[in-house]
């Protein structure tokens, strides 16, 4: 008899013991995506109890966010300002005592760019048309030999400006042309000079430097300021005839009408 008392009492907690061990094994946290016990790691991707995995083998969303916004960078167009201040040196010493320097247009390590101007970029191209509120419409096509992406980032310039009814046509040249662009251009010397890490590399942004023209993103002639936060650098042979277009357009318009910009694909 006692013995079946004993063994009654046990059941209880044994029946305890097993319903103990049961939850610890089915609470354990698991990914909801990948259906595995989840590490201390995972813990830095929660957001909201929500779990999101991403797509890229050992990487969080976090760092595609970061991928994404560096590509979106390096795709978006110039954009028009003065280049970074830096000392009016032609030297930079290193840290290890080399010796950087801007080396003379002409010289060996930075010879003279001629630019072949293109012709024919006004054939074929339509007069500007009037618009309902006064304004006037002009166009802009890319030719063979441009550069395209110096293309897209003045004719959208210029685009949104006239969109926004900032674009009117001033006599003669507009704004008093002085000697900003010159020293605009120095100035990008010297930033090349100071954010290059060797000759070669100061050497090769020069040339390229020297194969562009300083340009007022919104021109002169559209209302443009002659001051270095409305200059940037884009291809000299775009530039050229970008501007042919423009002025052949404006001839046909009468002076202080405000323009907008039609880009012709």
């Amino acid at each position: 008899m006692r013995r079946l008392l004993r063994q009654a009492l046990l059941l209880p907690v044994l029946f305890g013991l097993i319903g103990l061990h049961t939850r610890h094994h089915t609470n354990v946290d698991v990914d909801v995506d990948t259906s595995r016990p989840r590490s201390g790691a995972d813990a830095d991707s929660d957001a909201g109890g929500t779990r999101h995995r991403s797509p890229l083998a050992g990487r969080g969303h976090a760092s595609d966010a970061a991928d994404t916004r560096t590509r979106a960078t390096a795709a978006r167009p110039k954009t028009p300002g003065a280049p970074e201040q830096h000392p009016h040196r032609r030297k930079r010493k290193m840290d290890d005592g080399t010796v950087l320097e801007i080396p003379k247009k002409g010289s060996a390590d930075r010879p003279k760019q001629t630019p072949e101007y293109s012709s024919g970029y006004t054939e074929n191209l339509d007069a500007p048309t009037q618009n309902e509120d006064g304004s006037w419409t002009i166009n802009l096509r890319k030719h063979d030999d441009w550069d395209q992406a110096d293309f897209d980032s003045k004719a959208n310039h210029l685009q949104q400006l006239g969109t926004d009814g900032s674009l009117t046509k001033k006599t003669g040249d507009g704004d008093d042309r002085g000697s900003t662009v010159d020293q605009w251009r120095r100035d990008k010397e010297y930033e090349i000079l100071h954010t290059s890490e060797n000759q070669a590399e100061v050497n090769q942004r020069l040339q390229e430097l020297d194969r562009q023209q300083i340009d007022h993103a919104q021109e002169l002639q559209l209302g443009g300021k002659d001051e270095q936060a409305n200059m940037w650098a884009i291809d000299s042979v775009t530039n050229h005839g970008m501007g042919g277009q423009i002025n052949s357009q404006l001839r046909q318009i009468p002076d202080g009408s405000t323009i907008r910009i039609n880009i012709v694909e």
